[in-house]
């Protein structure tokens, strides 16, 4: 027997039966010191299947939910997308469950508010539970109900669903039962009762067991919702970061006009003409299909974009939320009778933080869209690619909710806008005026001229050949009455 004094304390003794237990001891003293995830004491199989996905350092919200939800505390944990929130919920409820109960009901169970998140959270949790035997399943819409009950008949022990597929599982299938579940996640809580599903979730709350463990995880905390967890959750621990640094302070934001058919021309013209080489641009659009068309059509243009979606992290999606005050470019009328004054107005506006919002240059709009529109047809790939975004946004839009009567109000209460100051140094005071010294819209002036002389030339053609035409009419008519036809 070996006797070694603890360092921290002289009179603390630790008794290890062996040399190789000395040195256990002394490397979990070293990780529980880390701060990463071997100091969570976390079994092997859950450690490795962390490992395997890549995770090396916990983030911020996995640091201070996970040793909180390991310990068996209910929890409301309050981050943006983008913190890692997911793994901080789904890495705790695989070490808790960890093996497969042949019989033992669901015992896991994660409410999401869209297909979509629900999928991805199913993707990480097997992922992350790979080198263990749970069973896991999705009960979501979209999917065969036959499908399902089977999946249902063979035992899993964690369920990822949307709260109304659930529900009708729960009608439906007379043996159901949610007695069974001990660790219960409400994920993404405030976009599930923005959604309309508050009474399902009550619902689901008196058919758990008293003693389950309750997660709820959430970027806001309305008042809805707060009532929602005093009656769900036991004595919670709140989480919540530090939201006012996610957004960085050099990040500028600027509002345009547009009709829908002139995005892509926008975007082909700032990529040209506003940002520049040495600036990093993002650009989030409604589907991968969209991802796909946009990338080709910025690569006909000589601009070589990087791709990323459909299995990337739901949580890597940026969300903003303006509180800033905002206002309408000068229209023309006003700039043309005060230009310096307006002008001043407008730079005063800006050093107050407040967002301008303003219209696109029409001549830009239609020389790009030209371009736009010559670049599709001349490609079999795009026009292609455009059917398949215009029937995935029709799917989208489905699943996406419709804005409040107090938005849409707002929204037409808007002040009418003129040119957006942005374009102030590209533009003279009459935007229908040259666009500066750039080769790149020569160019396309050149083009459009040149296809409104082709489709003039078509138009008399057209106007010569019409009197011959009613001619041909005139003879085939008189040669029919004398057929008696």
């Amino acid at each position: 027997m070996v006797r070694v004094k603890s360092a921290a304390a002289a009179a603390a003794e630790v008794r290890v039966s062996s040399v190789s237990d000395l040195k256990r001891l002394e490397k979990q003293k070293k990780r529980s010191k880390s701060g990463g995830f071997e100091s969570m004491n976390l079994s092997p199989v859950v450690f490795r299947g962390i490992k395997k996905k890549g995770y090396r350092v916990p983030t911020p919200i996995q640091r201070k939910a996970m040793p909180l939800i390991l310990s068996g505390s209910d929890v409301v944990a309050m981050a943006r997308t983008g913190s890692g929130k997911t793994a901080a919920f789904l890495i705790p409820m695989i070490e808790r469950l960890r093996q497969h109960v042949h019989g033992g009901g669901v015992r896991g169970l994660v409410l999401s508010p869209t297909r979509d998140l629900a999928l991805q959270t199913l993707k990480f949790a097997k992922e992350l539970g790979r080198f263990t035997d749970l069973h896991t399943m999705l009960l979501v819409g979209g999917d065969r109900m036959d499908s399902q009950f089977e999946e249902l008949a063979q035992n899993p022990d964690v369920i990822i669903a949307t709260p109304g597929r659930l529900m009708h599982h729960l009608a439906e299938v007379e043996d159901m039962s949610l007695r069974t579940v001990e660790y219960v996640v409400f994920d993404e809580a405030d976009s599930l009762f923005g959604m309309g599903f508050a009474e399902q979730l009550h619902q689901i709350l008196t058919q758990l067991s008293e003693t389950r463990q309750t997660l709820l995880f959430s970027a806001t905390l309305p008042s809805a919702l707060a009532e929602f967890a005093k009656a769900g959750l036991r004595d919670p621990q709140l989480v919540r970061l530090d939201l006012e640094t996610k957004i960085s302070p050099d990040l500028k934001t600027t509002f345009f006009t547009l009709r829908q058919e002139e995005k892509y021309a926008a975007l082909i013209y700032l990529a040209r003409e506003q940002i520049r080489v040495n600036e990093q641009t993002l650009i989030f659009v409604s589907t991968k299909h969209h991802v796909e068309f946009l990338s080709t059509l910025f690569r006909e243009e000589g601009i070589e974009p990087s791709l990323c979606y459909g299995d990337m992290d739901q949580d890597a999606h940026l969300h903003l939320f303006l509180s800033k005050p905002i206002r309408p470019a000068p229209s023309e009328e006003e700039v043309l009778h005060d230009r310096e004054g307006t002008s001043s107005k407008i730079d005063q506006a800006l050093a107050r933080g407040e967002t301008i919002y303003g219209r696109f240059p029409q001549t830009v709009l239609d020389l790009v869209s030209d371009r736009v529109r010559e670049i599709i047809n001349e490609s079999v790939e795009l026009v292609s690619l455009q059917k398949t975004c215009t029937n995935a946004f029709r799917l989208y839009s489905k699943t996406k909710p419709l804005p409040s009567r107090e938005s849409i109000r707002r929204a037409k209460d808007l002040p009418r806008e003129g040119l957006h100051p942005l374009f102030n140094n590209s533009l003279e005071s009459n935007e229908l005026t040259a666009l500066g010294p750039s080769q790149w819209l020569d160019v396309m002036k050149k083009k459009r001229a040149v296809h409104e002389e082709i489709i003039k030339a078509h138009q008399n053609k057209t106007a010569d050949d019409t009197p011959k035409e009613d001619q041909l009419e005139g003879t085939l008519s008189k040669y029919n009455e004398n057929k008696g036809l």
